[in-house]
């Protein structure tokens, strides 16, 4: 992690100290003010009619958050779509393609056999879900209208999923899923930069559902207060508790697969530039990897030689594998690693006790058409 983005993690998390630290988090809480009321203004203006939505002809879910990265959006976008698929339906997954180069347009990363544009193009998270989704048409853009319009009109989709779409407001939405990280639900409650915060806490009265995620690695009496406040800022929402369950773990650039148990006592150094690293690090040691090295980098980072060469130094020396997420590996210059690289993949499931994820959409939809 950079030096300016860590000092800005340890301000936001409270860990100030020195006057001139506190000044800094007096400076974001003036920010976070008129971040707030920049919000409150956009979001006035859909509801008072002076900025309109477009509808679609197609079913449009949203998968989306209140916070900055780390809740699992993307892995949630899969296990709708492959859903959804699975129902017959001919589906299309719309991404912002964060640090896209094509950007500026609609870039059409996958028409359902893997992807066809590279990762710099665009982003790595359609990217990864191009790879993840076969049969499913993948298209990256800012204009999440124009993409949506094209998915429907070329390739006949019937179904749109957004990945990352609580805040977009341009598309009139069937169902708006709202996703809360169980590790860090509120992002310090406040708004950014003070915190971690793109809207208020209230505004998850929004959603028609709340999926409470990484809800496996915190103990009872942390989730029950959390469930308790869930529904009483979503109090017309459903809410399902969810986790992240490894499948298997594969070797970068190679054939070879293992499951989750290879882990075992197996030393291993952690990887990773995503929103929530220590959700990632927790799900290794939960499988019982022993961690001896922790590689942080700020999310959707570009990795350098420099950077990967230094991985096995220090504390990471006596690492038997580097364990990656399957974000990061779409990123990773293989050839710079002196170690074995593996990825750990994993789908959205159900929290042991809860209805399985296909039983909680079915009766998702299912409410909504009784609206």
């Amino acid at each position: 992690m950079s030096r300016r983005a860590d000092r800005w993690a340890r301000l936001i998390a409270g860990e100030a100290q020195g006057a001139c630290d506190r000044l800094a988090v007096g400076g974001l809480r003036a920010l976070s003010v008129m971040y707030g009321g920049a919000l409150a203004l956009h979001l006035a203006g859909y509801r008072i009619g002076l900025a309109r939505r477009t509808r679609l002809p197609a079913l449009v879910v949203s998968i989306g958050n209140l916070t900055v990265g780390g809740t699992g959006k993307t892995t949630a976008a899969i296990a709708v779509a492959r859903w959804l698929t699975e129902r017959g339906k001919r589906v299309a997954v719309l991404s912002r393609g964060y640090l896209a180069e094509g950007e500026g347009g609609t870039v059409v990363v996958s028409e359902g056999f893997g992807p066809l544009a590279t990762v710099e193009a665009a982003g790595d998270e359609p990217y990864l879900l191009a790879q993840a989704l076969p049969g499913v048409f993948v298209l990256a853009g800012k204009d999440r209208r124009k993409a949506g319009r094209l998915a429907v009109d070329k390739f006949g989709a019937e179904a749109l999923v957004l990945d990352d779409g609580f805040q977009y407001q341009r598309l009139v939405k069937d169902m708006d899923i709202a996703l809360v990280d169980a590790l860090a639900p509120f992002g310090y409650d406040f708004l950014l930069p003070r915190g971690l915060l793109r809207e208020p806490p209230e505004h998850l009265a929004r959603a028609d559902a709340v999926w409470i995620t990484h809800a496996d690695l915190v103990r009872e009496t942390d989730l029950e207060p959390l469930r308790r406040k869930v529904q009483e800022l979503a109090p017309g929402a459903r809410v399902w508790e969810a986790r992240h369950a490894a499948v298997r773990l594969r070797r970068l650039a190679e054939q070879e697969e293992v499951g989750p148990e290879a882990l075992r006592g197996r030393r291993v150094l952690a990887l990773s530039s995503v929103g929530n690293p220590a959700a990632f690090e927790r799900s290794l040691e939960r499988e019982g990897a022993v961690l001896v090295g922790r590689a942080r980098f700020p999310d959707h980072h570009p990795y350098r030689p420099e950077e990967l060469r230094d991985l096995t130094a220090g504390e990471g020396a006596s690492a038997e594998w580097i364990v990656t997420t399957e974000k990061d590996a779409v990123r990773l210059p293989v050839e710079r690693l002196a170690r074995p690289v593996w990825v750990m993949e994993v789908e959205l499931a159900a929290r042991e006790g809860w209805p399985s994820l296909g039983q909680e959409l079915s009766c998702l939809l299912e409410a909504k058409r009784k609206q």
